[in-house]
């Protein structure tokens, strides 16, 4: 039987049936992607596609954009004028304590980030100027790695907001994106959102319940809890987190730099512009080493000696082993201890 030749017409056709074949499998392969994007969508497990009153989730969260989305929801009824900036160690430091040393009226709202770097505490200056926020006081709370650090850390849970960074909100979204449909946090999560249950093991998500507070950020630390139930024993039965220390003066390296300093420079700017009461505290670390004499001299040539405070070092509050959480924090009862010392000592000089 003689074969029929392929018409000129018939390939166009066969070509469309073969791209549509192509399209429905792409389709297909493409399912999972859009149900992984559309339940990130609904659940923004991270709370960053949407506002919300109450910033505490079972999910980690990110530090600057709570702070920052707080400040948002309550500037207007609130008037914030006075900021804590820095480390996480700013849990030690309640607003409504600090509030008692600032003048009537001035209400106070902790603007942190874990690990912070000195670019991003510039960058929440300049953002809240642009807010039109009066800067009247500042609470600056750094150690010798906050110092050193000069840009933001990576990955989803540092990432700045795009209102403070000035970067695009497509490339900020993409981080949490990113970090949702990994592994290490997609099961985990996947479980726990059938269980509705968060266990120890699952990476990136909030053990403890409620841990800040709604309206100025303060930090609920569940430990303060575990020390009022266990006393004495809480550090006796935890001596893998606080290490022994030798009792030696040891002064640390120097790490402020050309860099650093420029960078502190734009942070002085800011606060002389708003002519802004500043208190810089150098936190007294739990390892007693001593921030460098030539790091603490610039930092007070920046902003004067009568605001800096360097804790750091063996003193009456690194040797009392109950003003720690662990060895990385310190716990409100020093931080009030702190504030008492900085502003008495600052008035009566």
């Amino acid at each position: 039987m003689e074969k029929i030749p392929e018409t000129i017409t018939d390939a166009p056709i066969r070509k469309r049936a073969a791209f549509l074949r192509l399209v429905r499998k792409s389709l297909w392969f493409a399912l999972p992607f859009w149900a992984l994007m559309a339940l990130y969508v609904y659940d923004d497990p991270f709370m960053v596609l949407r506002k919300y009153d109450v910033y505490d989730s079972d999910v980690m969260l990110n530090e600057h954009h709570v702070g920052w989305q707080i400040y948002r929801n309550h500037k207007d009824s609130v008037h914030f004028n006075s900021f804590i900036l820095g480390n996480s160690s700013t849990m030690a430091f309640r607003c409504a304590e600090w509030e008692k040393y600032l003048a009537p009226g001035d209400r106070a709202i902790r603007l942190f980030g874990n690990g912070e770097s000195l670019k991003a505490i510039s960058l929440k200056l300049h953002a809240l100027e642009k807010e039109g926020a009066e800067i009247k006081n500042v609470l600056l709370v750094l150690d010798r790695t906050s110092l050193s650090r000069i840009s933001p850390l990576s990955g989803y849970s540092n990432v700045l907001p795009a209102a403070v960074s000035g970067a695009s909100p497509f490339v900020v979204q993409m981080e949490f994106m990113q970090a949702f449909a990994m592994p290490d946090f997609l099961f985990p999560y996947l479980k726990y959102r059938i269980t509705r249950r968060v266990e120890p093991d699952m990476k990136r998500m909030n053990l403890y319940g409620r841990i800040r507070d709604s309206r100025n950020n303060d930090s609920f630390n569940p430990r303060e809890k575990m020390i009022e139930q266990e006393g004495e024993a809480y550090w006796k039965n935890r001596k893998q987190e606080f290490p022994e220390r030798k009792g030696m003066a040891v002064v640390e390296e120097p790490v402020l730099f050309q860099r650093q300093r420029e960078l502190l420079e734009e942070i002085r700017k800011v606060l002389r512009r708003h002519d802004t009461s500043v208190r810089v505290l150098i936190s007294p670390d739990y390892s007693q080493k001593a921030l460098h004499p030539d790091d603490s001299a610039f930092l007070q040539s920046i902003f004067g000696k009568e605001n800096v405070y360097d804790f750091s070092g063996i003193n009456e509050f690194t040797e009392d082993y109950h003003h720690y959480y662990e060895s990385g924090h310190y716990r409100p009862l020093l931080g009030n201890k702190l504030l008492e010392r900085v502003y008495n000592t600052h008035h009566s000089g």
